[in-house]
């Protein structure tokens, strides 16, 4: 039973954390959510055998040990592998099921050729316009601003590319201070998707259209980066190194609980059993009541007497 307590919780916590960690989360959810859930159906019908045996199995405590360990491995599994998709699973697969546009010319591309761009590599000369940057602020600050080229409005008119990040911006002035805004050379940004700071940096950009007098009637949103590309991929590489410490750390506790109850199950009918009584012999035990010692001097004394 030891061997079974600490690989088959381990197992659990293996199959639950991969399921929602990979790619087929983000291509099968219902495949990957199927598997979760005969996971937690097998816990349930262990949780009943446990409850039978407490009721009619005279030893039942492993029972008891190992459906409590399996849904704390099943619960733990599948709330660790859906923060590791979300934090890089999920925003690697959409990036990598949209275009990389390579040389990229702001001023002269509208945004309307380019809707289906992930990863943009922008051309020589292509850079921020830290002169119309501008923030909204809500619990924190989302910094935009526009990419142009040669520092030269867009040719219709329209600032269709934006940079973004949060409080890397001042308050009271147009600096951007973003991603890798500092490095020559830097030509690329990685597209936002999805999440909840799309609209927040849209309000940004609002903002920045009535206070510079500009249009931005669909902005592009993009982390600037030195290697997009590189930056991505790590993403992916970053979701396996999370994976390989998450399931570690499951074998390590795994082994501790076990050990702890082994540990406990160890001292069980060593102590003094809770349905146990002391008997006495002596015709006259009642004088020193139960538990008491008897006073033998008085005892003495009326045999005596």
């Amino acid at each position: 039973p030891m061997f079974l307590n600490v690989f088959m919780p381990w197992g659990v916590f293996i199959l639950c954390c991969g399921m929602t960690s990979f790619w087929v989360m983000y291509a099968h959810p219902r495949i990957a959510w199927g598997f979760i859930g005969l996971v937690f159906l097998a816990w349930f019908v262990i949780i009943a055998v446990a409850f039978w045996a407490r009721r009619f199995d005279p030893n039942p405590t492993w029972f008891s040990y190992f459906a409590l360990v399996v849904g704390v491995m099943a619960i733990a599994g599948t709330v660790a592998g859906l923060d590791n998709f979300k934090d890089f699973s999920e925003p690697y697969y959409h990036i990598m099921s949209l275009k990389t546009i390579e040389n990229l010319d702001a001023s002269f591309v509208p945004g309307k050729n380019v809707m289906d761009g992930g990863i943009f590599m922008f051309g020589k000369g292509n850079a921020l316009d830290e002169t119309r940057s501008w923030h909204f602020t809500f619990k924190t600050t989302y910094c935009v601003a526009p990419i142009i080229t040669n520092k030269t409005a867009p040719l219709s008119q329209n600032y269709d590319f934006w940079a973004v990040g949060k409080d890397c911006c001042s308050l009271s002035a147009s600096d951007f201070r973003c991603g890798s805004w500092g490095l020559a050379g830097v030509g690329g940004g990685i597209r936002l998707v999805t999440g909840a700071d799309i609209k927040y940096y849209k309000l940004a950009v609002e903002q920045a259209e009535s206070l510079y007098n500009i249009n931005a009637p669909n902005p592009i949103l993009l982390s600037w980066s030195s290697a997009p590309t590189v930056e991505v991929n790590s993403w992916n590489q970053q979701v396996f190194k999370n994976y390989i410490l998450m399931v570690a750390v499951a074998l390590i506790a795994s082994l501790f609980f076990m050990t702890l109850a082994t540990c406990g199950f160890a001292f069980i009918g060593r102590n003094k059993s809770a349905y146990a009584m002391d008997f006495y012999d002596q015709d006259n035990w009642q004088q020193g009541g139960y538990g008491k010692p008897m006073d033998y001097g008085v005892v003495v004394l009326r045999t005596n007497s």
